[in-house]
């Protein structure tokens, strides 16, 4: 572990600049990636486990997620250290699961993170709390509220991480926030706008999750894309009665459509799994890799009361109510589709 260490503060030292990213999965290796698409950027990652910090540090590669994307060794520094991290990086792109953003953040030192600019690429809120990562970094971590903004739209890691042409949107109270996180983002396959809409990216990041686990259900149970498109167009009317500009972007319509029916989309194989007879709770986090939809059920449903929005209630009654998926979607089908 101090050798380590070691070898990862000499490195440091000969970096004048850097942007941080926080988080070991995918999304957070993808992102690094298109980081360091523009010459001359470093970045300095945050990881959970030592050895997959040693193994990025000596060979480039994720030993756990991603592992074909080989990263440039001369422009990328993995560690443990998060108060490092924060501490040595200006801009922050944030891509923990929204279940472990609280742990991972509580243990730094009060108000280390004031001056920071935190990129929340985290489509989801927090369960234990139901409140939105930007707002964990306002309230309770000390970063200015202009300074926090939110990277959304459809955008899986797996294309990214090949250079597949995606759309992402930038969102913050602050333009010069939003603009600065968006010239880092934006290289040859990666589009970006930018806007002030951060509780209309957060929300519907969260809700899309749970439709998606809906879609899933519906496929594991024998359906196809022809009813799915229809749970889509019902799901896209429950998010703009939650909140009226939900589907005004190609950002949050566009991640809505590709999260529901994507093979790579992790929420549409939970539900799938629970279809099949699988326990959601067993297949959430498998091969450690979070499915948001479990938890944001929880979380839209205490949003939902009152709002009518069957399809997502369906999915809370499955997920963390022992409910029948077919009971469950047979009943959309009849009475709601």
């Amino acid at each position: 572990m101090q050798p380590n260490r070691r070898r990862v503060a000499m490195k440091i030292k000969m970096i004048s600049s850097m942007i941080g990213v926080v988080g070991g999965g995918s999304w957070a290796t993808a992102l690094v990636k298109v980081l360091l698409e523009k010459a001359g950027v470093q970045v300095m990652w945050w990881v959970r486990s030592s050895e997959a910090a040693d193994a990025i540090n000596a060979s480039g590669r994720n030993p756990r997620h991603l592992r074909d994307v080989v990263l440039d060794r001369g422009r990328v520094v993995a560690t443990t250290d998060l108060a490092s991290v924060v501490s040595r990086c200006e801009v922050l792109l944030v891509a923990v699961p929204s279940v472990c953003v609280h742990e991972v953040f509580s243990g730094l030192p009060q108000g280390c993170m004031k001056g920071s600019v935190v990129a929340s690429a985290v489509k989801g809120y927090l369960p234990e709390t139901g409140r939105s990562v930007t707002s964990f970094f306002v309230d309770c971590m000390g970063v200015e509220a202009g300074n926090v903004c939110v990277v959304s739209g459809p955008s899986h890691a797996e294309e990214v991480a090949c250079g597949q042409c995606t759309f992402l949107e930038v969102a913050s109270p602050s333009r010069a926030t939003a603009l600065k996180v968006a010239d880092a983002l934006r290289c040859g396959y990666i589009h970006v706008e930018v806007s002030d809409r951060v509780s209309t990216l957060e929300l519907c990041g969260l809700a899309k999750n749970v439709y998606a686990v809906a879609a899933g259900m519906l496929a594991g149970l024998g359906h196809g894309d022809n009813l799915t498109a229809v749970l889509v167009a019902a799901a896209a009317k429950e998010m703009c009665g939650l909140h009226g500009d939900a589907m005004s972007s190609f950002a949050t319509l566009g991640d809505l459509a590709v999260t529901c029916f994507s093979r790579h989309s992790r929420n549409r194989r939970l539900g799938e799994a629970v279809a099949c007879g699988r326990a959601a709770g067993g297949f959430s986090a498998e091969g450690g890799m979070v499915a948001e939809g479990y938890y944001a059920s929880l979380v839209l449903h205490g949003l939902a009361a009152g709002a009518g929005m069957p399809v997502a209630e369906a999915v809370y009654r499955v997920l963390h109510c022992g409910a029948s998926a077919e009971r469950e979607m047979n009943g959309l089908i009849d009475n709601v589709f």
